[in-house]
């Protein structure tokens, strides 16, 4: 079922700026920059930062399986993040439906597995993509991940285009996560869709973000409700910490 734009209410969570579309710095062009042929399907890439004040969380009472997570706000703190849009270039084109990932960090880097396993499809049906980096490590890591020990952050690939990107933590992504969201069905002056708008919000998270989203799905998105619906992909059976 799609959200009709005109009745709708909007998201319980605070509203943030959107900046861009960025261009310049050392190397040209986005990280996580698409490997397929995006032009050849009728679609462009840009970069928008985000900025904002986001809230962290902590639980409240016992959590159990019945995936009933009360949290309480506890901190705010500013920050200054950034979206990756691949969109239709002809709106006729749209499908209505905008899938927006979770950048995973596994490696100190934002990666984006869903959509490389999705491009097809995606591309094909004429969906909207988002790539949201929600966590710290994506924008200011030095290096040491998993499956990549040198690998940077944004800021560290190209300080030019990023240095005034900010992060204060894990424990805010999950509102991060809302107000990327948020902007996407309620642009201010800066539309990161171009004009595109969603009928349906679908996020997604595969292996690492996927811990986050089931927890964002239990104790976020009951009172944030921004998104239609989930794809947590490839995880085992428990939630990534508030904090």
């Amino acid at each position: 079922m799609g959200r009709d734009a005109e009745t709708a209410e909007a998201p319980v969570v605070p509203s943030a700026t959107v900046s861009g579309p960025v261009r310049g710095g050392v190397r040209g062009f986005p990280f996580t920059s698409a490997v397929v042929d995006l032009t050849g399907a009728g679609y462009v890439e840009e970069e928008y930062f985000l900025e904002g004040t986001a809230r962290a969380f902590e639980a409240v009472g016992s959590w159990s399986e019945d995936g009933i997570w009360a949290v309480a706000e506890t901190s705010t703190a500013p920050y200054t993040t950034r979206l990756l849009v691949r969109r239709p270039v002809d709106p006729g084109d749209f499908n209505g439906t905008v899938v927006v990932e979770w950048f995973n960090v596994t490696s100190n880097t934002d990666l984006d597995p869903d959509f490389a396993f999705t491009a097809d499809e995606l591309l094909r049906g004429g969906y909207a993509w988002v790539g949201v980096s929600a966590q710290s490590a994506g924008v200011t890591s030095t290096g040491g991940g998993q499956l990549s020990p040198t690998s940077a952050g944004l800021i560290g690939w190209d300080p030019e285009r990023y240095g005034a990107l900010s992060h204060p933590g894990d424990a805010y992504s999950y509102d991060i996560f809302s107000q990327a969201g948020k902007v996407l069905l309620a642009p201010g002056d800066v539309d990161p869709l171009g004009g595109l708008r969603p009928e349906v919000m679908l996020a997604d998270g595969e292996s690492q973000s996927a811990f986050r989203l089931l927890t964002y799905v239990n104790a976020i998105h009951p009172d944030a409700g921004v998104y239609d619906g989930f794809l947590i992909h490839s995880r085992n059976g428990s939630g990534a910490a508030l904090n």
